[in-house]
């Protein structure tokens, strides 16, 4: 029952925003009695999907309305939260009372098409000047923040399989946050997962997401389907790799294995070239400096959703948002992840991704994208 108060955010804050926007778009806007009605109207609709779900008796979290109904509800509701935020600068008089909301939902089109585009695949050279020789051109894909949902479907699933597959990597790393809803609602959404293929495997790690809802069922899902999950292990892909995981720090409150990175290496005793999956990013700095950490790769930060946004998520996550970081010892990569979260769909500059970061042998600082 820990989730209940997530869920009631859920269904009440977007009742609170259209409250407020009738407070700083419609009242002083200068409409007749009848407009403003109408305008009433749509905000509590814009706003009323996962309240509406819930008295159905499911869950508001994760909603499972037909995949169209939610593309327009998310963008809906999206373009609520940006009409707020308009018009919080712009006092609106005649000639705005237009402009404002064509604006805000113009803004929220975008950003929901970037939002659920599929990822493209980025390749990022990371150069170590002592890498093992049988580790240059080492090839690790990386699939971060996949948040299956009613408006993230199986179909996506299977695109973003099929374009990690081709990209040939050594090994597969899933960096949390798969799913968003019960395995009833859910489970044909992420089987596509079941086809991901590398010569050195697929291992996981627990993400927040993991925990909110039917964690046990996903659990006992993702054991009889063949998924490793690491957490506070390693394993040795390679002689001289050792890939270790840890659960997402949520494992505290949902009684599940509390991460420990020193635990995880206790194996790795002959100077393997060690890689950490971590869901979150905040730890990086000092898991490099006490751990012996060379790679740690994590998402969770969605890229940061937007320009401006980002500054705020980075305040989160130790000033870490997306892309490669240079660390004394070591380097970190923060995937933009490959979905979105349907309580925050939008994106704005910032596209998903599929990383492959390939490890090279070379001076350090001299890392290469494309």
């Amino acid at each position: 029952m820990r989730i209940s108060s997530t869920v009631t955010v859920i269904t009440l804050f977007p009742l609170v925003v259209a409250f407020l926007t009738m407070l700083t778009f419609v009242v002083p806007a200068r409409m007749c009695t009848r407009p403003r009605w109408i305008w009433i109207v749509v905000l509590l609709a814009c706003s009323s999907r996962g309240a509406i779900y819930a008295a159905l008796g499911g869950s508001a979290q994760a909603p499972d309305f037909p995949e169209a109904l939610l593309w327009v509800w998310d963008w809906a509701c999206s373009g609520l939260f940006i009409l707020f935020a308009l018009s919080l600068f712009w006092w609106v008089r005649r000639g705005r009372t237009v402009l404002l909301p064509v604006l805000a939902w113009g803004l929220a089109a975008v950003g929901f098409v970037n939002g659920i585009v599929l990822p493209s695949v980025r390749e990022v050279e990371l150069r170590y000047s002592d890498l093992p020789a049988e580790l240059d051109g080492y090839r690790i894909a990386q699939l971060s923040d996949l948040h299956c949902s009613g408006s993230m479907c199986g179909w996506r699933t299977r695109c973003i399989v099929e374009r990690i597959n081709a990209a040939k990597p050594d090994l597969i790393c899933l960096t949390g946050d798969y799913v968003d809803g019960t395995v009833a609602q859910r489970v044909r959404d992420l089987e596509p997962l079941k086809d991901l293929r590398a010569p050195d495997g697929v291992w996981c790690i627990r993400g927040n997401h993991e925990y909110f809802l039917d964690a046990p069922l996903w659990r006992e899902w993702f054991d009889e389907n063949g998924f490793k999950f690491l957490a506070n292990a390693c394993v040795f892909p390679r002689k001289s790799l050792a890939l270790g995981g840890v659960n997402d720090i949520a494992a505290v409150r949902y009684l599940d294995v509390v991460p420990n990175v020193g635990k995880t290496f206790a194996a790795a005793t002959n100077g393997e070239f060690r890689v950490l999956l971590e869901h979150r990013p905040g730890a990086a700095t000092d898991n490099v400096a006490s751990h012996g950490v060379r790679l740690q790769l994590s998402g969770h930060t969605h890229g940061g959703i937007s320009p401006g946004f980002d500054r705020l998520v980075a305040r989160f996550n130790n000033g870490f948002v997306h892309g490669a970081y240079a660390l004394p010892g070591g380097n970190l990569y923060v995937s933009r992840g490959v979905g979105q979260w349907a309580g925050f769909p939008l994106r704005f500059f910032n596209p998903p991704e599929i990383a492959v970061i390939v490890l090279r042998k070379g001076l350090p600082g001299k890392e290469n994208a494309r």
